[in-house]
């Protein structure tokens, strides 16, 4: 692999969950497969969360979160659905407290995307603060 890639580790599972604040709800230092979370159902507690995918070799492929009616585990069933899991073998989640704005949640997942530079997402949320609108300039004369 040409650029530098990071391992789902306890240690990079810790540094995401320290990156999530006051957000987060709990640790979870699990890994889980793909047919835990959509069939057995293992992340269905959680509504809002940032999850991490692994392939075989332990490299993290993707970073992604969720804030839904359902489960944090629906959102990973779409990426099922859609084929773009086919790599994923392990998945970890940082589960965030259920009413997180959508806004920080998205935050957060750039945060622990930047940090843990997964190798297959195409885009991260952005890391700062809300943009406020810009005020409307009128046309001096």
């Amino acid at each position: 692999m040409n650029r530098f890639t990071c391992t789902l580790t306890p240690e990079n599972y810790n540094t995401a969950c320290d990156l999530a604040g006051s957000a987060l709800l709990r640790r979870l230092p699990v890994a889980s497969t793909i047919l835990q979370i959509t069939e057995d159902g293992a992340w269905n507690e959680f509504s809002t969360g940032v999850y991490i995918a692994a392939d075989f070799e332990n490299v993290i492929r993707y970073t992604g979160s969720a804030i839904r009616d359902g489960s944090v585990g629906d959102r990973v069933q779409e990426h099922v659905l859609s084929g773009r899991a086919a790599q994923w073998t392990r998945l970890m989640v940082v589960p965030l407290v259920a009413d997180t704005e959508e806004d920080l949640v998205r935050r957060i997942e750039g945060r622990i995307g930047a940090v843990l530079r997964p190798l297959d997402t195409k885009r991260l949320p952005t890391l700062g603060r809300p943009r406020r609108p810009a005020a409307r300039r009128t046309a001096r004369y």
